[in-house]
This record gives C-alpha cells, sequence and structure tokens, in this order.
C-alpha cells in the first residue's frame, strides 16, 4: 500500500521534469519564431543571409514558413532556390522543389529536402527563393517581428536587392546536412 500512496508523487514529479524539457523557447526566441506577416512576390523572391557555422558547410535543404495560394490543386511545377555568393553576385547552387509541398490555409513550416547535400563555400551565403507568383498561383512567405531585418532582402540574381519594407526577416532556415 505504502508504495501505491506514492505513485501520484512520483507521476507529478516525472510530468514536472518532461515539462521542463520541453519548457517554451525565451520570449525574444518565441517571438522571432512567430511571423508577424506574409508576403507572395510577383517578379521577385525572398532573399536571406545566413552565416555558416564553418568553411565547407553543407545544406541537405531549407525550411520556409509559408501557405500556398491559388486554385485548390498546386500547379504542376517547381519554383528555385539560388544560393548566391556574399556579394550576390555569383550563383553557388540552383535547386528545384515542387509547389506541391505547400498547402493551401494557414501558414506553416514546410521542408524542402535537397536530393544531395548542397556544398557552401565561404563563412556567409545568400539564398533567393523564386516561387513565379502571380495572380492565381503563388506561395505568401512569413516573416518576423522580432529582428531587425537586416538578412533580409527582396530580389533574384542578376537583379539589384532591395531592402525589405518591413522591420522582420523571412522565416526561411537552412536544414544543415549531418
Amino acid at each position: 500500500m505504502h508504495a501505491r500512496a506514492n505513485v501520484p508523487r512520483v507521476l507529478g514529479i516525472f510530468l514536472l521534469t518532461i515539462a521542463a524539457a520541453v519548457a517554451p523557447a525565451s520570449a525574444a526566441e518565441k517571438a522571432a519564431s512567430q511571423p508577424a506577416g506574409k508576403k507572395s512576390l510577383g517578379g521577385s523572391g525572398e532573399m536571406i543571409r545566413f552565416d555558416l557555422p564553418a568553411e565547407g558547410a553543407k545544406a541537405a535543404g531549407v525550411k520556409i514558413h509559408g501557405s500556398r495560394y491559388g486554385t485548390p490543386q498546386a500547379p504542376d511545377e517547381k519554383f528555385v532556390i539560388y544560393f548566391l555568393s556574399p556579394d550576390q553576385s555569383e550563383v553557388l547552387a540552383t535547386e528545384l522543389a515542387p509547389y506541391s509541398l505547400f498547402d493551401r490555409g494557414p501558414e506553416k513550416w514546410v521542408d524542402v529536402k535537397f536530393r544531395k547535400p548542397v556544398e557552401l563555400t565561404g563563412k556567409e551565403v545568400w539564398i533567393a527563393v523564386e516561387f513565379r507568383a502571380g495572380r492565381t498561383k503563388g506561395v505568401y512567405v512569413s516573416y518576423d517581428g522580432a529582428t531587425d531585418g537586416k538578412r533580409s532582402r527582396t530580389g533574384l540574381p542578376g537583379l539589384e536587392a532591395k531592402p525589405v519594407d518591413f522591420a522582420g526577416d523571412w522565416m526561411i532556415e537552412l536544414i544543415p546536412a549531418q
């Protein structure tokens, strides 16, 4: 009987331990991971700069917070992900991914995984995403409101990048290769 009396106490301690292990991020981290808005860029693309952890880093993919708009059925086409040099003058790599990765409806994180990792050189890289958006198809990409927006631009290779018109950064992340 004595062991049974301890079960609720032990279970309570166990649940508190689990709750502490999965506690929410700090207020700043939580605000940075919450969208402040979303945009679709026809004739341009979402650009974001990443500092790389080491020379010779590899990207297994990217995560994009967004949702598709347009026809109920996703277009049978692909969007483009460009990896650009730090000065944006050179395309280092290009990847294609299907529109069907994105659902219509609420924005959410979407993993775009590459067939083989993209090798990156240097200490930083720009990523530009081109959805070829229009009135009847595109992807709304979310942006946060807790960062300074210094890492984000609008533009595509061969076009002059322009500052974003919001105080935040595109919610696009690199997925490092293991």
